[in-house]
């Protein structure tokens, strides 16, 4: 880790976290945003900015900017800061100086980041908080929520939520996603894909427009292919829902999914999710024979890398295979 006189100009997160995990994926994105905007004494921090320098990272708000570091070692570099193995979150201040610290072995409650927060709101020994100081350490509290084992993604067999900012439209949702019930507290505006990638974990569904446009978004709602970035989460109970992550037997990938590795239907891959989701359900609707009608029935999926030939003749495959079947 670089060494931290470089950043005593500005507040600094250290999250001392296993290198899987990685600040900056988009989803984090609105994340952070919720996350934050729960917290007091935060009014109007937005992140709308991550940018990366080697290890380090700048999380750059509407009016603030806050240094932010992933250490990949726990053990034995968080030792300095009373961190295990486990991991954690440290804030520091312009000084370098410890502000708030929350231990990865442990899950980060809303009480207990309400009062730290609270405690750090009032004036430290060196005189009044700062802006950055103290959505430095909101960011410090949003990452441990992020982060913390209660909230881990590892667990695919029963994927958990993020906790979301309490709201006057928070509902209890329940979805039943790849054969398991997921029970979420959401606000009724969150649409179907942030509910699976953000509270439930499920990344493969991608987001791509957001507007409808490009398909990456595909799932299956009681078979049929829905855009699940069009569609609301509450709408979706009672609903079969499946997902990229539901297609597959175990080690053994669905016939779609083996088609477009064996004709390269992918480059990228960042489509691919939702091309096959979208494909899967395709080869039971009434379309014609030819590529031609393949490519009419797929054109609501986009290929940016322009894998459109692979992906033709993986359908094609599956459809000639599931013909044969039949």
């Amino acid at each position: 880790m670089r060494d931290l006189d470089q950043y005593r100009d500005s507040p600094t997160v250290l999250v001392f976290q296993p290198s899987s995990w990685n600040p900056a994926q988009h989803e984090f994105m609105e994340a952070y945003n919720r996350l934050i905007a729960s917290l007091p004494g935060t009014a109007g921090a937005r992140l709308v900015e991550i940018t990366a320098d080697g290890e380090w990272q700048s999380l750059s708000f509407d009016d603030a900017a806050v240094s932010l570091a992933v250490i990949d070692q726990p053990a034995p570099r968080g030792a300095e800061f009373g961190l295990d193995s486990d991991g954690g979150v440290v804030v520091l201040d312009a000084r370098g100086r410890v502000r708030w610290t929350h231990h990865g072995n442990r899950p980060a409650i809303a009480s207990e980041l309400a009062r730290a927060l609270s405690e750090a709101a009032g004036p430290p020994a060196h005189g009044i908080w700062s802006r950055r100081e103290f959505v430095a350490t909101a960011v410090g509290a949003a990452l441990a929520l992020i982060v913390s084992p209660r909230f881990s993604r590892a667990d695919e067999s029963q994927p958990a939520a993020l906790p979301g900012s309490a709201s006057a439209n928070a509902l209890n949702v329940t979805l039943n996603v790849n054969g398991r019930a997921l029970d979420l507290q959401l606000d009724s505006r969150v649409t179907l894909l942030d509910a699976l990638r953000e509270y439930a974990g499920l990344t493969g569904t991608k987001k791509g427009c957001d507007h409808g446009q490009c398909g990456a978004c595909t799932v299956h709602v009681d078979g049929r292919r829905t855009l699940s970035c069009l569609t609301l989460a509450v709408m979706a109970q009672g609903k079969k829902i499946t997902t990229i992550e539901g297609l597959a037997r175990g080690a053994d990938l669905h016939p779609m999914q083996q088609a477009f590795i064996k004709h390269d239907g992918f480059q990228c891959g960042y489509c691919t999710c939702g091309q096959i989701m979208s494909a899967t359900a395709m080869v039971d609707e009434p379309w014609g024979k030819d590529d031609d009608d393949v490519r009419e029935a797929m054109s609501g999926n986009l290929c940016r890398c322009g894998a459109y030939p692979g992906i033709v003749a993986a359908i094609q495959e599956v459809r000639a295979q599931r013909k044969v079947a039949r």
